[in-house]
This record gives structure tokens, sequence and C-alpha cells, in this order.
């Protein structure tokens, strides 16, 4: 599976990455398990691009797109 396929949610007052269904944060490299505080606190609320996982994504797709992978 490609790290960098994600889906992205439409809800735009909450994390794009993250998938409450299974509490996986698709902006991890590793899909890593967020804790319920975690996911209110950071993933469900409009303080998403705050959390390290999601400015770490952002960083990594610029850097795709900006030398072309």
């Amino acid at each position: 599976m490609n790290a960098m396929a994600t889906e992205v949610r439409e809800d735009l007052d909450a994390c794009p990455y993250c998938d409450a269904r299974t509490d996986v944060c698709k902006a991890s490299v590793t899909s890593l398990k967020i804790g319920a505080l975690v996911r209110v606190n950071r993933c469900n609320s409009e303080n998403y691009d705050n959390c390290a996982l999601f400015l770490a994504k952002c960083l990594r797709r610029k850097w795709q797109y900006s030398y072309g992978f």
C-alpha cells in the first residue's frame, strides 16, 4: 500500500487524515493509532493544523511535489 495514498474527508472542521472508525491517523507514516483524547482535542476540531503528524504530512507532500516523486 502506498504510504501517501489517503482519503480526504469533506468535513472542514476536522482533520482530513483522521479515520474515526478505526482510530488511525492517516497522516502518520506508520498508521499510528490515536487515542480518544487526541482525536477530540486535535483531529475533530479546528486545531488539527497544530498537530505534529498533520504538519509532517504537509511537509512530506510539499517535498514530494517539489522534487517530482
